[in-house]
């Protein structure tokens, strides 16, 4: 039988920049609220190590050449904690369950900020798992992220 590997990508997308509009006495005031992103530590190369590094690829998925895209979700808290690890649509029941404690572990990342102060952050990514012979490459996923 075929040896198996998975190859687990997830991709930001780029910088989040919102904008408020109040209004004072019926006049319209505009003001920009600048945002950060929530940051894996070390950048995206080092989420990719962690993630490399620690998926396990379930046996039962892997006799099964379980392949597939999964939506998860996770906040970033103000102290760069990951909370409300979820998954939106998931794969199979063993893969959900090792993305999910993946996602439990992994180590705190630089939070969010919106001028300046941290604040909590949701994040909504998809996730490709692809059971393929070593050194085959698929494309890359786009995430995209939610304030909370």
């Amino acid at each position: 039988m075929r040896k198996l590997t998975f190859l687990f990508i997830l991709l930001f997308v780029s910088g989040l920049a919102m904008a408020q509009s109040d209004t004072d006495n019926g006049a319209a005031k505009k003001t920009e609220d600048v945002i950060t992103q929530p940051e894996f530590k070390g950048g995206i190369e080092k989420m990719y190590e962690y993630i490399s590094t620690n998926f396990v690829y379930p046996e039962e998925a892997q006799k099964r050449s379980v392949n597939g895209k999964m939506e998860v979700e996770f906040t970033v808290e103000k102290s760069g904690d990951i909370t409300y690890v979820g998954i939106l649509k998931g794969l199979d029941y063993s893969i959900d369950e090792e993305v999910l404690r993946l996602l439990k572990a992994m180590p705190r990342w630089t939070p969010a900020t919106k001028n300046g102060v941290p604040v909590r952050y949701k994040v909504s990514m998809p996730i490709t798992i692809r059971a393929s012979r070593k050194g085959q490459r698929s494309s890359q996923q786009l995430s995209t992220y939610k304030e909370n």
